[in-house]
């Protein structure tokens, strides 16, 4: 249920917060009237759609606008997808600028609540979800000359988010919030990045195994898990963007609540999709957190310096996506592994990757002359989805690069990195690793008890055999595969049979 939860969740804070612009020092507002009024409401219409018309209510006042409008009217084109919210007035504060620009201001935004249900098959049931906001203050400008937000900034005493589904009840509070965002030009579109800042960080799930599937064999207990961590920022960047396409799906999909309304008006969805497609944006997200400590049956595992990042890169068949992990310390509660093995327990960690060969740009021309959506049976067939498959990554190699990445403890000090491209479902390639201290990790082996020394030892004997030297004592192993699918470790051949 978590990605359903999370499309919810955003989809939330998106409704609360998106449309709220920040101030300019420089422009002078305008009098409010009703022709500025008419503006707004044709603005609203053709971004929230006809069913949140009737709730829409726009009052001039001075040199602002008062506007309110229902949540769940304004989401209605969402329940094909299984997403329901609750009805709640959202009220916000616009003026128009004498430079064009309009700014948008909110200080507050009431509990928003809702309902996620996933598609047939998808395993979970329906999930209710509450997002709640204190002192809540946020501001942003829209600029006609971009089509797009000039700049944003805000915050909030707490960000909250209650989740409760079948055997599942999850709650994560975010203390002390502010952000700051800004819109660039540029010769390749638009870049906005917005930078978040949280004082502190609390989370925790209960789940019943057989709560979330009945069928659940054995006696699995029940699972309650806790977190709480200090300071830490989201960065969020969309990079080399043209709104115009986004925001001409947008204005499709409110116009279009139905898949009877798209099958109606399918060519007209077409180019607004292909332009879409081969916008070559780049997008990217960054987590990270000074602190965190995780309660286990056994004590806290503490965490420092935790870094989550994950990379979207669309620029036709060479479509991209990339993560990457690390942890400056990684302290385990006594009791939770054996003694015996701490000397080879990671205590660091940095790993990433990314994956690029994707055409997500040539698996959307395929959807589209296939895709029949007149009636209520699936848009396409099975022969016509493995079509769009094979365009997305089966006709062309998926290469995935392997980041430079470490794992240290102890006594274990381990680097690797290299290069691997799967072509028709083959791979080949090749990946570095760096042992240092080879001695130091033996010795740790030798003392994991008798059992695991007698199984390790010799792989350690011939690892060592098969190593080359390295900078600083160092033992590499290069690792490659070959057309001959054959691995061979620092150009010797493991054994006789291919893989």
């Amino acid at each position: 249920m978590s990605r359903w939860n999370r499309m919810l969740a955003a989809g939330a804070l998106i409704a609360a917060t998106a449309l709220t612009p920040v101030a300019s020092a420089f422009a002078a507002d305008k009098p409010a009237d009703d022709a500025g009024a008419r503006v707004i409401a044709d603005f609203l219409s053709a971004y929230l759609g006809k069913a949140a018309l009737p709730t829409i209510k726009i009052t001039p006042s001075g040199s602002s606008y008062l506007v309110s409008v229902d949540l769940a009217a304004v989401t209605q084109t969402l329940k094909g997808a299984g997403i329901v919210y609750d009805p709640v007035t959202l009220q916000f504060k616009v003026a128009q600028q004498d430079d064009g620009g309009w700014r948008v201001e909110a200080d507050k935004v009431p509990p928003i609540s809702g309902a996620v249900t996933p598609p047939a098959g998808q395993p979970g049931g329906k999930a209710n979800v509450r997002v709640e906001t204190t002192n809540l203050t946020q501001s942003a400008l829209i600029d006609p000359k971009l089509g797009w937000l000039a700049w944003t900034r805000g915050g909030a005493d707490k960000v909250s988010l209650t989740e409760r589904g079948p055997g599942v009840e999850e709650f994560i509070e975010f203390g002390g919030l502010k952000f700051d965002g800004s819109t660039k030009t540029g010769a390749s579109g638009l870049t906005t990045t917005v930078n978040e800042t949280l004082n502190s960080l609390n989370f925790v799930m209960d789940a019943d195994p057989k709560g979330v599937d009945p069928a659940t064999g054995g006696p699995r207990k029940p699972v309650h898990v806790s977190a709480q961590g200090g300071a830490g920022a989201v960065d969020v960047s969309l990079a080399h963007f043209q709104p115009a396409a986004l925001l001409d799906a947008w204005r499709f999909a409110v116009a279009h609540p139905t898949r009877a309304d798209y099958a109606r008006d399918f060519e007209a969805l077409k180019p607004i999709l292909t332009a879409l497609t081969a916008d070559h944006l780049t997008a990217s997200e960054s987590l990270k957190l000074d602190k965190l400590d995780v309660m286990t049956e056994v004590g806290p595992v503490a965490i420092e310096g935790a870094t989550v990042a994950v990379g979207l890169v669309n620029n036709g068949a060479a479509t991209g996506v990339s993560q990457h992990f690390a942890a400056r310390s990684i302290k385990l509660p006594e009791g939770l592994a054996p003694a015996i093995y701490a000397p080879v327990i990671p205590t660091s960690f940095e790993i990433g990757f990314n994956a690029h060969g994707f055409d997500v740009e040539g698996a959307v021309q395929e959807w589209l002359a296939d895709a029949k959506l007149a009636g209520d049976g699936p848009p396409l067939s099975e022969a016509d989805r493995a079509k769009v498959s094979a365009k997305f990554a089966r006709s062309r190699p998926v290469v995935i690069d392997i980041q430079p990445s470490r794992i240290e403890g102890p006594s274990l000090d381990l680097a690797f990195q290299g290069q691997v491209t799967i072509d028709q479902s083959k791979p080949v390639g090749s990946i570095t690793i760096t042992l240092r201290n080879f001695d130091k990790t033996t010795k740790a082996v030798e003392g994991l008890g008798e059992n695991a020394a007698q199984k390790l030892t010799p792989v350690m004997v011939m690892a060592k055999g098969l190593s080359k030297p390295g900078p600083d004592g160092a033992l590499v192993w290069v690792c490659s595969l070959g057309a001959d699918h054959v691995m061979k470790v620092n150009g010797l051949p493991l054994g006789k049979a291919p893989f």
